[in-house]
């Protein structure tokens, strides 16, 4: 075997490794949350020591971050894509088309992996302490956050710049609960009717958006 060949399966094996620890990670911090997974149930699981985790990850914090952002990276880039493709089309929008362009993922009603593994770890991730959760949801969604809201601002110019963050944040938390919860209580969808329910945010969250304060 050549260098270069040696080099490529050093590589293959690493990555191999560095998803085995991730597979194992997420399903153990979604069933048991981050404070109740250790780092030795979870390399336990994948197979791998825990040197290995320390070398891919550095830490249980690191662990966790990666784990998000291994899920969190590919709705990042749609909603990007979908905004950009919306302003560049030069054509007039909506604040209706801009919410639209922020649920893209969820419109995607074939990326099944998505709505069956995302809910749960949201949910997860929202749910632990402030120390742990902040600074992950901060490097994840920070620069597409400033993106959307610069856009409303510009749709909405009566409404204050401090007002459209926390008609963001509602917004937000609006889309969390329908992802936990993708139905109301006492009723039941397929993933097709959750789909098609969409259209329902968008219009609650535009509603709000669009309001104007008295006074």
């Amino acid at each position: 075997m050549t260098q270069q060949a040696k080099v490529q399966v050093e590589k293959l094996t690493a990555a191999n490794t560095r998803d085995k620890i991730l597979d194992a990670a997420e399903a153990l911090i979604v069933e048991h949350g981050y404070a109740g997974t250790s780092l030795r149930a979870i390399t336990q699981r994948a197979g791998v020591n825990l040197a290995a985790a320390h070398y891919h990850f550095g830490s249980k914090k690191g662990l966790f971050s990666a784990v998000f952002h291994r899920r969190i990276e590919p709705v990042r880039q749609m909603r990007q894509q979908a905004l950009e493709t919306l302003i560049d089309s030069g054509k007039p929008y909506t604040v209706k088309d801009v919410i639209r362009t922020f649920l893209a993922p969820l419109y995607q009603v074939q990326n099944t992996d998505l709505l069956d593994t995302l809910p749960s770890l949201v949910g997860r991730i929202y749910g632990e302490p402030e120390s742990v959760s902040k600074p992950i949801l901060e490097a994840e969604f920070s620069e597409i956050a400033d993106r959307y809201q610069a856009v409303f601002c510009g749709l909405l110019p009566r409404v204050p710049a401090e007002e459209i963050r926390w008609r963001f944040h509602f917004m937000i938390g609006s889309m969390i609960q329908t992802l936990r919860f993708q139905s109301p209580l006492g009723m039941a969808v397929d993933r097709e009717q959750f789909i098609n329910n969409l259209d329902r945010l968008v219009e609650f969250t535009a509603a709000g958006m669009q309001q104007l304060r008295d006074g």
